[in-house]
């Protein structure tokens, strides 16, 4: 485990929201009658957008990460929400200013889940190929990026979420300039896909992986662990010296992602507004 210092949790929070930006932008273009958009709250970032999508796209996150939260951000960001039609989440990090905390406890929020979010640091060691056999690990081609949404899209539907939302966040993937897209091959066909983004920050450089999908009928054969290895290893190629990666607490992913060598960084808390 690591022993997380304040930097490098602002490293991280600001990478996450420059991640959900990216996102958010990519919604602004895919739905334009509906307005998605960004604004500062209590030091972080709300983002919102289809009230469908729900605290995946319209959330707050890094509140009090930069100094304290007052009951004014607040305010100001639930009539926000309210406006929107939107129900108001935040991930809280740990670290962040205690008075968030405060504020949120004094405002009726309560403890809805966690999310691990785990970080690691890039040596020269991940240069080395690390190989599956059977297994081909690769870019997607510019010629088949198109293909993308479909894979991610197939390798998720059997978990619940809304497809609008699956394939929004695989064509946002697509569509930024900072992500790299990948593809797991076995006997000619895709078998899983990712992405990761290369985010730069005020703290310094993120390689974000994200958005990790595998076909039911593969799991379990180390494919995840496999693209994680492979864009860590891009990832370092130009110089990046931290990578990040989210998992919900007990999710197979978690063991995947220490096997590659992460460590949790922090559990992220997410609140959401009590019943009255």
């Amino acid at each position: 485990m690591l022993l997380t210092s304040l930097e490098t949790a602002k490293r991280l929070e600001e990478a996450d929201i420059v991640h959900i930006s990216r996102q958010i932008d990519s919604c602004a273009q895919f739905f334009s009658d509906h307005r998605s958009f960004m604004i500062p709250v209590g030091g972080g970032q709300a983002s919102i957008t289809l009230p469908a999508f729900k605290r995946k796209l319209n959330r707050i996150t890094g509140l009090g990460i930069c100094g304290p939260v007052s009951e004014d951000d607040m305010a100001k960001a639930e009539d926000l929400f309210m406006k929107s039609d939107v129900e108001i989440a935040i991930g809280l990090c740990p670290l962040a200013d205690p008075s968030a905390v405060q504020v949120l406890g004094s405002r009726g929020y309560i403890v809805e889940s966690f999310v691990n979010s785990y970080c690691r640091p890039l040596t020269d060691e991940d240069l080395k190929e690390v190989g599956v056999e059977g297994v081909e690990i690769s870019r997607v081609p510019s010629e088949r990026v198109s293909e993308f949404p479909k894979w991610s899209l197939a390798g998720y539907k059997d978990g619940g979420r809304p497809e609008l939302l699956l394939d929004t966040l695989a064509r946002a993937a697509v569509l930024r300039d900072d992500t790299s897209l990948y593809f797991a091959i076995v006997d000619g066909k895709v078998a899983a896909s990712a992405g990761m983004a290369l985010i730069e920050t005020s703290k310094g450089r993120v390689a974000h992986l994200y958005i990790d999908s595998t076909l039911p009928e593969y799991r379990g054969r180390g494919l995840q662990t496999a693209l994680l290895k492979e864009r860590l290893k891009d990832a370092k190629k130009p110089g990046f010296d931290l990578a990040s990666v989210q998992a919900r607490p007990g999710n197979g992913s978690c063991r995947n992602i220490e096997r590659a060598g992460f460590g949790l960084a922090y559990t992220k808390v997410w609140f959401v507004k009590g019943l009255d």
